[in-house]
């Protein structure tokens, strides 16, 4: 890893990971949002025990805000928003000032969103800065095992929100072998038996099909680098 330290690696990583939460959860929660508002969407408790949080929620409607705005709640996409930020800020010369500004936009926008009474639109414009910020650092930052740092991250998360909320097998298959070509490419410590996981369940086919109970394979995903 040339000059990177362990702390700058695992904030690299986690930035990542915040990002694509924020990214991947917000265009799930406005697909619930939109079921939500025609009387129809996953019932909150099945939310949560799908990734592994607390079901603190008295209705479906609380969760719906307090999981995306709630600054003040360890597990909404607003304290995923900061924590992304504040890896950043202490990236600003790694990743560059201009890419970091994309961060600050999306975190802006959110909480914009929090005092709209029609929040999708500045949701939306949250989804577009963290894309902004991905296309950013690939064209501003040079270093070529930096990039891989935070979107090895990005690739673990959107596979692993995907496993857990029932996304069909064939996009978590897509994700599944994106991250498998990350993990050759890169020269990053990963857990051998992890990998051997993921590898197992690999299929190219386009027909390919994942088990029924994907714990195990979770499991694998989060457990996959070693930071």
């Amino acid at each position: 890893m040339g000059s990177l330290t362990v702390n700058k690696i695992d904030r690299l990583y986690w930035m990542g990971r915040y990002a694509e939460r924020v990214n991947t959860t917000l265009r799930f929660m406005m697909k619930y949002y939109d079921d939500l508002i025609d009387g129809n969407p996953m019932p909150h408790a099945e939310f949560c025990k799908r990734l592994t949080l607390p079901d603190v929620y008295k209705s479906d409607s609380e969760f719906a805000y307090s999981y995306i705005f709630n600054k003040e709640n360890p597990d909404s996409l607003m304290t995923a928003a900061d924590r992304m930020l504040g890896n950043g800020m202490t990236l600003r010369e790694t990743i560059t000032s201009g890419t970091l500004s994309y961060l600050q936009l999306a975190v802006n926008y959110l909480i914009a969103a929090s005092k709209s009474e029609s929040p999708l639109i500045e949701i939306q414009k949250t989804i577009d800065s963290i894309m902004a910020f991905r296309g950013s650092f690939d064209d501003n930052v040079d270093d070529e095992t930096i990039r891989d740092i935070i979107k090895g991250g990005c690739n673990v998360e959107k596979l692993s929100l995907f496993l857990r909320l029932g996304y069909p097998d064939k996009l978590c298959m897509k994700e599944l072998n994106k991250l498998i070509n990350r993990v050759k490419k890169m020269q990053f410590r990963t857990r051998s038996s992890s990998f051997a996981e993921i590898l197992k369940v690999s299929d190219p086919s386009d027909n390919a099909t994942l088990p029924s109970d994907r714990t195990e394979l979770i499991n694998a995903v989060e457990e996959l680098f070693e930071i």
